[in-house]
């Protein structure tokens, strides 16, 4: 349905969870060995090496890591074996930042509507 959540845990109990960034993170699960990990944009190979404590130390000593891309590609029709170093982990969010209190975000999108809708007003009276 839209607007719900997906239940990942199967109805589980979720004991710890990490959220660098959308779509950016991890949780364990109560009686689960298995830690669940989500990384958009990292190669499904490559998150599966990344583990809950790496995302615990990039929450509470932020630092910025690459990752080895692997892939295959082809140009002008030869086929070539690529590595690529894309940004890892990162708590770093572009789109938002946390103000001063601690508890709420300001997105820059909103903040960019408003000064132009601001800036219209002034100069077309």
């Amino acid at each position: 349905m839209v607007g719900k959540f997906k239940d990942e845990t199967g109805g589980k109990k979720i004991t710890e969870f990490v959220g660098l960034r959308p779509k950016m993170y991890s949780f364990t699960v109560h009686n689960d060995k298995k830690t669940h990990v989500r990384a958009k944009g990292i190669a499904t190979a490559t998150s599966k090496k990344l583990r809950h404590q790496d995302y615990l130390k990039q929450l509470n000593l932020p630092e910025e890591n690459k990752l080895a891309n692997r892939r295959i590609g082809c140009k002008l029709h030869k086929v070539h074996s690529l590595e690529v170093q894309k940004r890892g982990l990162c708590a770093f969010d572009d789109k938002r930042f946390l103000l001063d209190d601690g508890m709420f975000l300001f997105v820059f999108s909103t903040f960019i509507y408003i000064s132009f809708n601001f800036l219209i007003k002034i100069f077309f009276k």
